[in-house]
């Protein structure tokens, strides 16, 4: 009896519709375009401290995508990401001090910060923000002028299918650090 009881709750169970997680939904939500929505699903994943929420809710705020445009709360949701590990969310931080109007005024030096977090991402084989960071050391922005650094930089991204630093390359990404 209790074998069947066990297996009948097994079948129900195995049956039953899988809910998509929260995060899934928001997910489906952007890509529908529906930011507003998304917006306010992710709002309380991010302060769960959810990274991959904290990540979008943030690029949201960057680009004030169904939220009012705010670039400190984009970096402060950015940062707590990236320093939770996401690697896409090193990425942005780097972005928001090169591209921001705001946020970069507020720090020392935004060229110097870009370079950490795009190193950061770099060093985990992001192939934009190796190029980045390579373009960095071409200016000697936030980091010393060093072609020889640029080139490397750009040769990783190259080799990690970068368009542009193929191009950049002139040889089809097939450029050896």
């Amino acid at each position: 009896m209790l074998k069947r009881l066990c297996l009948s709750l097994l079948l129900v169970l195995a049956i039953a519709p899988v809910s998509a997680a929260p995060i899934d939904e928001a997910i489906s939500l952007l890509d529908a375009g529906q930011y507003e929505e998304a917006a306010r699903q992710l709002e309380p994943l991010a302060e769960q401290g959810d990274a991959n929420a904290q990540h979008r809710l943030a690029i949201l705020y960057f680009y004030g995508h169904g939220v009012p445009e705010d670039e400190n709360r984009a970096l402060e949701l950015a940062r707590r990401s990236a320093e939770a590990g996401n690697v896409d969310a090193m990425f942005l931080v780097g972005n928001i001090y090169v591209f921001g109007h705001t946020a970069p005024n507020e720090a020392d030096d935004p060229d110097l910060e870009a370079a950490k977090w795009f190193y950061e991402a770099a060093s985990r084989e992001h192939a934009e923000a190796e190029y980045n960071l390579g373009l960095l050391f071409l200016a000697g922005k936030g980091v010393i002028r060093s072609q020889e650094e640029a080139m490397k930089w750009i040769g990783r991204a190259a080799e990690h299918g970068h368009a542009g630093a193929r191009n950049f390359l002139g040889d089809g990404g097939g450029h050896a650090q």
